[in-house]
């Protein structure tokens, strides 16, 4: 398995719901010193390799850290620009697990996503949790996806709905999400 983990977005909600200036949010620590970043890199560490698509930051050694072109060009250009980084063509069926930089606990999402499948929530699509073949993926991500919506690439893929508790599912989007799960002044 190959994952990507999705973290160039602005993080505006946080920032603009923060009391004092805060880091862009894959970079917010909990008491201990601990990034979200960090806790999605460690769920994903059984990775054949693992691929970041983020602005610059600090990664462990043999994360791969890419960009989507136009920079800030939306979830959609961020997975793609993932995709292209990773290795194979279109006999490799290596699966790809695709997740955000900031849910509140990636390691149980990530161990929910055991086989393809996109993740639902109290009835709700959550399109930036899937894992498909790597082939089917590639084909999905072809052409501009400059703020595209990320459906656009899953109504290119066939993946079965995998339903989660939305507590599970829980990301961090406010400021108030942020102390909620830890991260952040208390």
């Amino acid at each position: 398995m190959y994952a990507l983990i999705i973290a160039g977005g602005r993080g505006e909600r946080v920032a603009e719901s923060a009391p004092e200036p805060v880091p862009v949010k894959p970079l917010l620590e909990d008491a201990t010193g601990r990034r979200l970043i960090d806790r999605a890199v460690d769920a994903c560490r059984d990775a054949e390799l693992l691929v970041v698509v983020a602005g610059e930051m600090d990664l462990p050694e043999g994360v791969v850290r890419v960009r989507e072109d136009p920079p800030l060009a939306g979830p959609a250009a961020g997975i793609a620009a993932g995709v292209a980084a990773l290795p194979g063509d279109d006999t490799d069926d290596t699966d790809v697990l695709v997740i955000p930089a900031d849910l509140a606990d990636p390691a149980a999402v990530v161990a929910s996503l055991t086989a393809p499948g996109v993740i639902t929530a109290g009835g709700r699509l959550q399109p930036m949790l899937f894992r498909a073949p790597l082939p089917a993926l590639r084909d999905a991500c072809a052409g501009d996806l400059t703020d595209a919506p990320v459906m656009r690439i899953l109504r290119h893929l066939d993946l079965p709905a995998i339903d989660l508790p939305e507590a599970l599912v829980a990301d961090i989007d406010t400021w108030a999400d942020a102390v909620a799960h830890g991260y952040g002044r208390h």
